[in-house]
């Protein structure tokens, strides 16, 4: 496989992920606006993600036993034409009741097609380039989420009606996911010189390979790191409703800002981590040190003056998302780090996302049930210092894999 094949075959996939996630994770960058569209509290708006997660999670272990057994095109392509149903759908009916539904049934195009997904990502690249693929992949998805998050804006911000202007944001949504199904059909091959060569899964049954995932201690390792570092990226997405709520910015210039902190950083964030982490010659060397900048940043934003400067405050959230990002953007690649088998990955991928992608269920209802009680002020206090929590555990995971992979590296 050439370096261009490479690359593009992680542009296609970075695609599908962006456009699947623009209508689960639409309050990234929209809170207020769809929070007036479905008429509702911040904490009922958090359920629709509790919703998702918890389907999402008997999805993935079916999931990832069908993500190593079957064609990662075919899944693909399945998942962007019903995730474009459901932007279809939600725009005709955005009422919070429907959108329940409709969250429920974007956790089979987006759970449902997960682990497939990050097998894809890593069977496009060797075992030396871990963290080049999957950095470039978060990279590439950050950088096709600002195309579509300022589109959105542009959209939105074209109509005076802003139920009409959603809804139309909506109907561009669908057709990128369109677009996305036919780039897989075009470019995405299930074979590659990275995964042509392993066992059979088909000889063994789905009931013991699942079994033989659980019991290694190195997912359970990753699972409290994604647990930890997945949730200090979910929780950034509340920087844009601090930025409105308590700095006074605009919905529109805190959609924009929303749309550069959690994904225009990336465009940058993720190659430039994935180059350090394989310099580095292990990603959890970056994490750590993503920790520990997230940890100086989180404990600044909480000790500030009520006389700093906005722009001074938005520019460190800016850098809290970049430390951020450049830990999210790696996490996986720790998976080859302590060796998890790569015919067991999409298994392996169900079970630490099962598990590790729980703060989307738990964290939204919890802030805005903060929010909610605490107001604005002490609501955001309450959810810094839980971050704060999450950074630490996260920390101490991250050398843990730092430990195995060296021991690993030694044998």
């Amino acid at each position: 496989m050439s370096t261009f094949e490479k690359y593009l075959r992680v542009l296609v996939l970075s695609t599908v992920y962006a456009a699947s996630m623009a209508l689960p994770y639409i309050h990234f960058k929209f809170y207020d606006v769809i929070r007036t569209a479905t008429n509702t509290t911040n904490t009922e708006l958090g359920y629709l993600m509790t919703v998702l997660t918890a389907i999402s999670m008997l999805l993935y272990i079916p999931s990832g036993v069908i993500g190593d057994r079957f064609s990662a095109r075919k899944i693909l392509m399945a998942s962007c034409l019903f995730s474009a149903l459901c932007n279809i759908l939600f725009a005709l009916f955005p009422s919070f009741g429907f959108a329940l539904f409709i969250w429920a049934l974007l956790a089979f195009s987006t759970g449902g097609s997960w682990p497939c997904l990050i097998k894809a990502v890593r069977d496009s690249g060797s075992e030396e380039e871990q963290g080049k693929m999957f950095g470039f992949f978060y990279g590439l998805q950050g950088l096709v989420m600002v195309i579509i998050g300022f589109i959105d804006a542009g959209i939105y911000g074209s109509f005076e009606d802003p139920i009409k202007g959603f809804e139309y944001m909506l109907f561009f949504q669908a057709g990128v996911l369109v677009l996305s199904a036919v780039l897989v059909f075009l470019f995405l091959k299930d074979v590659t010189p990275y995964n042509q060569n392993m066992p059979a899964q088909e000889a063994k049954s789905a009931f013991a390979g699942v079994l033989t995932v659980i019991k290694s201690p190195k997912v359970w390792i990753m699972v409290v790191l994604i647990f930890c570092g997945y949730g200090c990226y979910i929780s950034m997405g509340y920087l844009t409703p601090y930025t409105t709520n308590v700095l006074g910015a605009s919905i529109t210039m805190g959609a924009v800002l929303g749309t550069i902190r959690v994904y225009g950083i990336r465009i940058f964030a993720g190659p430039l981590s994935g180059y350090i982490a394989d310099k580095l010659g292990a990603p959890s060397k970056l994490m750590i040190i993503s920790f520990i900048a997230l940890f100086g940043m989180m404990v600044y934003l909480l000790n500030i003056s009520a006389d700093t400067s906005h722009n001074v405050v938005i520019a460190i959230t800016m850098f809290t998302s970049l430390a951020c990002m450049m830990m999210y953007c790696v996490m996986f690649a720790g998976m080859e780090e302590v060796k998890i088998p790569p015919s067991q990955t999409a298994t392996a991928v169900s079970i630490i996302s099962m598990l590790g992608f729980l703060p989307d269920a738990i964290f939204p209802p919890l802030y805005g049930y903060w929010l909610d009680k605490y107001g604005n002020i002490d609501g955001y206090v309450t959810i810094f210092y839980f971050i704060i929590g999450l950074i630490i555990f996260g920390f101490l995971a991250t050398v843990a894999i730092n430990i195995i992979g060296r021991k690993s590296a030694s044998e």
